[in-house]
């Protein structure tokens, strides 16, 4: 009787705990960044997802001397 109530007590602790042994965590990939010479902001958002499939930018705001950059943030 002891040994079939041993038994009962760990199938018992094995089915409440197991979901939890189980779990595995779920790596995210890194964010990884391009920087080029902007050529519009449709242009921009187009060739960054068709490239990187990521999201693409164009500077608000520059200097009159510096030319307006895409910047586009994806997952490596």
């Amino acid at each position: 009787m002891a040994k079939f109530s041993t038994f009962c007590f760990f199938l018992a602790l094995l089915v409440l705990y197991g979901d939890v042994i189980l779990v595995v965590p779920i790596a995210e990939a890194k964010d990884c960044h391009k920087v080029w010479n902007c050529k519009g902001d449709n242009r921009c958002w187009e060739d960054c997802k068709n490239h990187y499939n990521g999201k693409g930018l164009c500077d608000l705001y520059t200097a009159p001397s510096v030319p307006k950059q895409c910047f586009c943030a994806y997952k490596c």
